[in-house]
């Protein structure tokens, strides 16, 4: 719930439906894809080097992340006075 409300915290109001989609879509793909590679990696290597893959892909996550972070902060100034609360488009 954290990183959703990040990613609608960092759009427009009226961007901000596409950009939850695009961040659930990638969220739920690494759900599909992290069971079918650790399940892969443990059917051929083991359970401990499943883990250590996990491990490995979740660092590598997290640096680039790190590295290529994104501010809120700059999102938020942008947007200017929030003169649309409380009111439907």
């Amino acid at each position: 719930p954290t990183l959703i409300a990040a990613v609608s915290d960092a759009v427009q109001p009226v961007e901000r439906a596409p950009a939850v989609g695009v961040y659930r879509f990638w969220r739920d793909f690494g759900f599909v894809a992290g069971a079918l590679i650790s399940g892969a990696v443990a059917d051929t290597l083991g359970a401990a080097e499943a883990i250590a893959v996990v491990a490995g892909l979740t660092a590598i996550s997290g640096a680039w992340v790190a590295a290529t972070g994104w501010s809120t902060e700059e999102a938020r100034l942008s947007a200017g006075p929030m003169t649309d609360i409380g009111t439907r488009a």
